[in-house]
């Protein structure tokens, strides 16, 4: 967890936040839920169903974070917005720095994981679209990090009826990556067995995890553990063979919800169903936790990946592209 208590505001967060009227209003107090679409040090807005509305922090008693409102039937993992996962989702991986263009949330984390790099296309950036891209590029120029958009995909996965993706197309950007975003019920995914090896959920992000996780990706010293352990709550789940671990993920923890990130085996010990394992003790934790629902990444042509998950009761809510600037070319100088 974090040293300092975090903010319980942040852009994109669902909550109910109870606050003070105006001196002599009965009731004194009244409750508004609705979606942070912009905070600041004084105040906050969040959009409700009846509009905008604007509270000062110093008027706030309590502020409770709730999972995202279904859409459409279905369990929550299947009736939810695809904007509102990928808001709760965001939750999960917070950047190092982040904000807000309109609904859209721009992320930056000194280039560790496109997820921590990469604007958040939800919603409506509050420009035309070649002008909101052109604002992203300066920000991330400024940063010294290509321009990366996370667009969501229609269904089928077509990114030419993606109009935000035809746009950046359009300006020279290159597809980087495929990524399904999967859910399941926590309780649909089996349960452990008196056979299953153990495994540690850990409050804290310890050395040897780290150092583990490090052999699945390059990390950046400083920034890998700020956003490891950025969100509002995490676990850091782990299988060890003596002193060495030989699986883990980590678990971040929202309200009705549990999301599953980084899961990796040691290559020397796959083919034993330990990450299956890890993501049940996941599951098995969320369901102890009243956290119904689980929702994970993973990149479109993990085959193996997606069978797996797929065999334990997972399947795909919607997919999402990353589309990157490439390098822009420098004239050479030349000697005149």
């Amino acid at each position: 967890m974090n040293a300092h208590q975090p903010d319980p505001f942040h852009l994109g967060r669902r909550v109910v936040v109870r606050y003070r009227l105006s001196a002599g209003s009965q009731p004194p107090l009244t409750d508004v839920v609705g979606v942070v679409t912009a905070l600041d040090g004084h105040a906050v807005t969040l959009e409700s169903r009846r509009g905008p509305v604007t509270v000062e922090r110093a008027d706030v008693v309590a502020v409770k974070a709730v999972p995202p409102a279904p859409v459409r039937r279905g369990r929550p993992h299947i009736g939810v917005a695809t904007a509102d996962l990928e808001r709760l989702m965001a939750q999960g991986w917070c950047a190092v720095e982040e904000e807000g263009l309109g609904d859209w949330l721009l992320r930056a984390s000194s280039g560790f994981t496109r997820r921590g790099n990469s604007v958040l296309t939800v919603g409506d950036p509050g420009f035309p679209d070649g002008a909101a891209v052109e604002a992203c590029e300066r920000w991330y120029t400024v940063r010294g990090l290509p321009a990366t958009f996370h667009v969501d995909l229609p269904p089928g996965g077509a990114l030419e009826d993606a109009p935000l993706a035809v746009e950046l197309l359009d300006r020279g950007y290159r597809l980087d990556l495929l990524t399904l975003t999967m859910t399941g019920a926590s309780d649909g995914v089996p349960a452990l067995t008196p056979t299953s090896p153990p495994v540690t959920m850990d409050a804290a992000l310890t050395p040897a995890w780290l150092q583990a996780y490090s052999r699945q990706r390059t990390v950046t010293p400083g920034v890998t553990e700020q956003v490891l352990t950025g969100s509002a709550g995490q676990l850091f789940a782990s299988v060890q063979e003596g002193a060495a671990i030989t699986a883990l993920a980590r678990m971040s923890v929202h309200p009705a919800w549990a999301g599953i990130h980084g899961l990796w085996v040691d290559p020397a010990y796959r083919r034993q169903a330990l990450g299956r394992t890890v993501v049940q003790a996941v599951a098995m934790l969320a369901r102890e936790h009243r956290m119904g629902s689980l929702f994970l990444q993973v990149e479109a042509d993990n085959d193996a990946a997606i069978a797996l998950y797929q065999s334990i009761g997972f399947g795909v809510h919607h997919s999402y592209a990353y589309l990157t600037r490439p390098p822009q070319r420098t004239e050479p100088n030349r000697a005149r």
